[in-house]
């Protein structure tokens, strides 16, 4: 089903400018040192933030723990129709989520019926604790791809983590989808984000999984920004990844020299600015607004250049990129 719903958003020009994509992203890679004559092509997606504001209080998300020092609000619906409209063209998905619940939008169903409508595909995550509530004024425009955050099992377990959340609510939300008529009802796909308090419960996920017809159960790794939250960190290391030396913690993975997230698409804030990838949580990297600016304006300008210059050649001088999973 999620196959077929993201086929039926491709075109011609859109499957062109992929190549475009990856010829630059390959360009990049080999002559970073002097790009002047290199144009990035539209992005093939991007994310939109409908809001930064969370009903719920995670403790190791920036939005949720309330260390997020950019101000907050919810995206005008005329400048989500303005962004597809001028991206329209080459743009395959689009997703719904950055920071923050995005139920929480008054008009989330019309960005999404309004993104369908030009042939891009949907996506959008949620913690689903107002899915139950939304679920009328929601089951005509659903988007093509949800993902839903279940991170315990137990009432007890899952508070843990998502704290002032409702697992009894999460499980509502699974039970209304698996009931949805199947041409209505979106791919369904479960993380469960891995810590030391809900590694034990990971064996339980296959009958949640068979019991409410999910789509895709996802292990997620964990983030966490400074020491005092390694305890957070599952026993089992290889849902972690991080490598751990006393108290002190550091990526598993090689930080290589390119990016193909900050060619491939970008990132739009609730207020309209651009800034390079999911990463940028607090927006520290504003690239542009699309309030004044095209999103490809604002990709091919000299600091957006400079800042891939940046990540090309000295990755590991960003702090967000040290922390990052784009390998």
């Amino acid at each position: 089903m999620q196959v077929f719903s993201y086929i039926k958003c491709l075109t011609f020009n859109k499957i062109l400018n992929c190549f475009r994509l990856k010829s630059c992203f390959s360009k990049l890679k080999t002559k970073i040192q002097d790009i002047s004559d290199v144009t990035l092509p539209p992005p093939s997606f991007l994310s939109f933030e409908p809001t930064n504001y969370c009903n719920l209080k995670c403790p190791a998300c920036p939005s949720g723990s309330g260390v997020l020092t950019r101000a907050k609000g919810f995206a005008d619906i005329e400048l989500f129709k303005k962004l597809i409209d001028e991206n329209k063209k080459y743009l395959i998905n689009i997703l719904l989520h950055f920071q923050g619940e995005p139920l929480l939008h008054s008009q989330i169903g019309e960005m999404i019926s309004y993104a369908r409508k030009n042939r891009i595909f949907t996506e959008l995550s949620t913690n689903a604790n107002l899915f139950p509530d939304v679920f009328n004024s929601l089951k005509n425009s659903m988007p093509d791809k949800l993902i839903i955050s279940l991170d315990g099992t137990t009432q007890d377990i899952y508070n843990k983590y998502r704290v002032n959340g409702d697992i009894n609510k999460v499980y509502d939300a699974l039970k209304l989808l698996s009931q949805s008529p199947k041409k209505k009802r979106p791919f369904v796909e479960v993380q469960f984000l891995v810590f030391s308090h809900n590694e034990d419960e990971i064996p339980k996920l296959k009958e949640i999984k068979s019991q409410y017809k999910i789509d895709k159960i996802s292990l997620k790794t964990a983030q966490i920004y400074e020491s005092s939250q390694i305890p957070m960190l599952p026993k089992n290391n290889k849902y972690s990844r991080y490598n751990l030396e006393g108290d002190s913690f550091s990526l598993k993975s090689k930080l290589k020299n390119k990016c193909r997230r900050i060619v491939f698409g970008s990132v739009i804030t609730w207020d309209g600015k651009l800034v390079p990838c999911c990463f940028d949580k607090d927006a520290e990297f504003v690239m542009g607004n699309v309030n004044s600016h095209s999103v490809n304006e604002i990709r091919n300008s000299e600091k957006y250049r400079e800042f891939i210059k940046r990540v090309f050649s000295q990755r590991k001088s960003i702090e967000m990129c040290r922390n990052c999973t784009e390998i």
